[in-house]
């Protein structure tokens, strides 16, 4: 299945590694992307930062996962950190102060440096347009 998305759709290697823990696939980050294209976003949380659910497999939304996106206006999406609902309710302080550094990093990369992020295993390209 593919989900359109027309802009880049990366994670950072800690999401990476956190992803293939809970068995999410990049299908559905591409599928949360989608929907944040269309204004479903769960909070705004300033800095470019937002705050998506992503659905557990066989529990739905409300049960499933949370995500930490960075975004900015026709720009790519980073995802920089994930976290089960049964794990925690909410980015404490803390969390979302170095989301924010992230954050800032990662919407002012240009397209060479994400590319060199990309090599050296920084960031890792999330595939919206492969058969699921």
């Amino acid at each position: 299945m593919e989900v359109d998305v027309a802009e880049p759709v990366y994670v950072i290697e800690g999401f990476h590694r956190w992803m293939r823990k809970q068995v999410l696939r990049d299908l559905d980050l591409c599928r949360a992307v989608a929907e944040m294209t269309r204004g479903l976003i769960d909070a705004d949380l300033g800095s470019g930062l937002l705050k998506k659910r992503i659905a557990r497999s066989g529990a739905g939304k409300s049960r499933g996962y949370r995500a930490v996106v960075a975004n900015r206006r026709d720009r790519p999406w980073f995802f920089v950190q994930g976290y089960a609902k049964s794990e925690r309710d909410s980015v404490d302080g803390m969390a979302l102060a170095l989301c924010r550094v992230h954050a800032a990093s990662l919407l002012s990369m240009s397209a060479t440096d994400i590319s060199e992020a990309l090599s050296n295993g920084e960031l890792k390209e999330v595939k919206c347009d492969a058969k699921a």
